[in-house]
């Protein structure tokens, strides 16, 4: 919404509250003795008379706009030998949905897509990630992606293109891959997925054949040991 139109809503509505205080406060009785000083001012009723002029106007206004508006889905973006190419707002919206999916962070939840007959195409996409994401990493380069496939769609009309990132679907740590990756960064070595360590770790080594499997650390080794009865010398 232009600043323009901000400014006659922001009046409209004040006049509309003016003029419903002044006419309702005195019939349930509060501050009678108040609206019956400013009774005795003509300018107090000027001052009611075009608030209610001016309420009366914007109802009717709206009320014609809801009754024979026409619903505006397509999009103007380019306008050749007098002709006008347009694309419909889903269209963008789809293209937005495939570039997130096409990425695979996750899934274009919704995609809202506001814009007027002559006004810049603004484009708001909520993401469910797969898994927690960096934000600080992953989204500009998803940033980046919806603008230049979008640029291709609406030209010189596309404007703000917002990114919300709604909850992932499988949550996971990333202060421990953040501190992990900065550990293997200054160690010099290839950064990894702790849990891929971990789980290499964890899995038993493979023992040669004809060799005796070794006892795990956490065994029981206070069990009897029985020793073969045998003379020093075999007759």
């Amino acid at each position: 919404m232009g600043g323009f139109r901000r400014f006659v809503l922001f009046v409209f509505s004040l006049a509309g509250i003016a003029c419903l205080l002044a006419l309702a406060l005195p019939w349930f009785g509060l501050y009678g003795d108040v609206f019956a000083t400013l009774g005795e001012y003509e300018a107090y009723y000027v001052a009611v008379e075009v608030c209610l002029a001016m309420t009366g106007a914007w109802l009717a206004w709206n009320l014609l706009r809801s009754l024979f508006s026409r619903r505006h889905d397509a999009i103007s973006v380019m306008v050749i030998d007098g002709g006008q190419i347009t694309v419909t707002k889903s269209a963008v919206a789809s293209q937005a949905s495939h570039i997130v999916e096409e990425g695979g962070l996750g899934l274009a939840k919704s995609v809202d897509v506001l814009a007027g007959s002559h006004g810049p195409v603004r484009v708001n996409v909520k993401v469910t990630p797969h898994q927690s994401v960096d934000v600080q990493h992953e989204a500009p380069l998803l940033h980046e992606a919806l603008v230049a496939g979008l640029t291709a769609m609406c030209g010189e009309r596309l404007g703000e293109v917002d990114i919300e990132f709604l909850e992932a679907e499988e949550p996971r740590s990333l202060v421990a891959d953040a501190t992990y990756e900065e550990e293997a960064r200054e160690g010099g070595g290839p950064a990894s997925a702790p849990s891929a360590e971990l789980a290499a770790t964890a899995l038993p080594k493979p023992v040669p054949a004809g060799a005796e499997a070794p006892m795990p650390a956490d065994a029981d080794t206070t069990g009897d040991i029985t020793i073969p009865m045998r003379g020093e010398r075999e007759e």
